[in-house]
């Protein structure tokens, strides 16, 4: 399994099952998309999505907060980027960039608790949203593991 999630080669053979490449390429187009609006539509998405009241904040608190925002989406998208060059190019690097991705977002996770802000009304929807890509990269990480099962050669 280590020769898997950590390859000698970077190169386009794959071993795990197809459904992992499916959803690889379902997070990447989710996550650009979400990182895209982040960064062009960055007060509406903290407001909305994440439920922070940017009302009750100062000027100067509110314009932080966003700038956080949109350079937590620009990282968003270089790693995208770096996941979607994998699915394209380096296919051998899926198991690992699965790990690697699951790893950033469990950690996302743990410093969103630690750093618990006070919300508006119920739970934003990017809860949601953020629960899902966890349960498409822990499935896509299995996935990817598993050997494909050879198809029978003809004689």
């Amino acid at each position: 399994m280590l020769d898997r999630l950590f390859p000698r080669h970077a190169d386009n053979t794959f071993g795990g099952h197809r459904a992992a490449l499916w959803l690889l390429g379902l997070f990447i187009a989710l996550k650009l998309a979400m990182s895209v609006n982040s960064i062009l539509n960055t007060a509406s998405v903290a407001a909305g999505a994440d439920g922070l009241p940017l009302d009750s904040y100062g000027p100067a608190a509110t314009q932080a907060v966003l700038m956080l925002f949109a350079l937590t989406a620009l990282g968003q998208l270089t790693i995208t980027a770096i996941a979607l060059t994998t699915l394209i190019r380096y296919r051998a690097m899926v198991p690992f960039i699965y790990l690697l991705l699951l790893g950033e977002q469990l950690a996302r996770r743990f410093i969103v608790q630690d750093y618990s802000v006070a919300r508006t009304d119920g739970i934003p929807a990017g809860w949601y949203v953020t629960f899902g890509l966890l349960a498409l990269l822990t499935l896509g990480l299995v996935l990817s593991l598993i050997p494909a099962r050879q198809r029978p050669v003809a004689e």
